[in-house]
């Protein structure tokens, strides 16, 4: 009985140890496409650079800060995963005149045969927006555990 316990508590233990990884990448901007990728995503319509780049720190989980007096604009925020095997990704980014929405994503990335946590992560993610006529509002919109709904909508 004490031996199938020890036995159970090892496992459990060795599959957090290789399931919560953390995002990687480079944040490098990349021209053309859909923007999708885990860090460098294509630059929208209307933009001239886009960088979305996974973050360790989550200061305020399911929410998001909006940066528009800096140069480039920032969006800094955090979706709430699933398991640990989810990741941020920038779903889309749209630009109609001076309004610019960033929709960011929780998604599931694992292996067919990887196991994951099985507890809520916190996924932290900068987006960078450059260009020559910045927006004058930015909608940030999450699509999470908790559903999809905007977290941020800031005007100059």
């Amino acid at each position: 009985m004490r031996r199938r316990r020890v036995l159970t508590g090892t496992a459990a233990i060795t599959a957090v140890a290789v399931a919560g990884c953390t995002g990687d990448g480079d944040g490098t901007a990349t021209d053309g496409g859909d923007p999708t990728d885990a860090t460098g995503t294509a630059t929208p319509a209307g933009l001239a650079a886009v960088t979305f780049t996974p973050r360790e720190s989550c200061p305020n989980p399911g929410g998001a800060t909006v940066r528009l007096d800096a140069d480039p604009v920032s969006v800094v925020g955090c979706v709430i995963g699933k398991n640990g095997c989810t990741r941020p990704r920038l779903a889309s980014v749209d630009r109609d005149a001076g309004d610019v929405t960033v929709v960011v994503a929780a998604v599931e990335e694992r292996e067919e045969d990887e196991a994951c946590t099985e507890a809520l992560v916190n996924l932290g993610y900068e987006v960078r927006i450059d260009d020559a006529d910045p927006p004058t509002s930015v909608t940030v919109v999450h699509d999470d555990v908790d559903g999809r709904r905007t977290v941020a909508d800031i005007t100059r």
